[in-house]
């Protein structure tokens, strides 16, 4: 063991004292650097991650609906089931669900109109701001564009607009679009 006299004496040594605290001091700033990144990725995880809850709930929702028009093709082929809005109108458009159904049966227009109104209040309820139209395509009376429509953040922050929603174009609404061809 040295003792303090010969650290002294010893000039290569006394030059060493106090170079671990520095050094330490530079690991603990590499670290909390270190962790600082770690929180920020984590931070954008997390936010990514409930963009993707969301937009997965969209594709749901318009699979749903697509399975309820497929089940009723004699209300799609009559054009029961158009819905062509924009984002403002769809939002303060919900149809009002029929009577029958409970103990009473419904004929295809009724059933068109409970799918729609049920599927409308599910994207309101699921997703944030949530509205949903059909839109059908130019070229077959059958076929439509499924459109879910919400606000994303992303979108708001950035005060962009979708070009997949439907006329008007409103900022901060992301779409999706899904199309129905029976």
């Amino acid at each position: 063991m040295l003792s303090k006299t010969k650290l002294i004496a010893n000039p290569k040594l006394k030059q060493q004292l106090g170079i671990a605290m520095v050094e330490i001091l530079v690991t603990m700033v590499i670290f909390a650097i270190g962790a600082l990144g770690v929180a920020s990725m984590q931070i954008t995880a997390l936010k990514f991650n409930k963009e993707s809850s969301v937009r997965s709930r969209a594709t749901l929702l318009s699979l749903e609906l697509s399975d309820r028009m497929r089940a009723n093709m004699t209300a799609v082929k009559a054009g029961n089931y158009t819905r062509n809005y924009g984002y403002t109108a769809a939002v303060g458009n919900i149809p009002t669900a029929p009577g029958c159904g409970s103990g009473s049966e419904c004929n295809s227009t009724d059933m068109a109109t409970r799918d729609l109104s049920e599927w409308v209040n599910d994207v309101a309820k699921s997703l944030p701001d949530g509205a949903g139209a059909l839109v059908p395509t130019a070229n077959n009376a059958t076929a439509f564009n499924i459109v879910v429509m919400w606000k994303e953040k992303t979108l708001v922050d950035s005060s962009a607009t979708d070009p997949l929603c439907p006329a008007p174009a409103v900022v901060g609404v992301r779409c999706l679009n899904t199309p129905f061809i029976p």
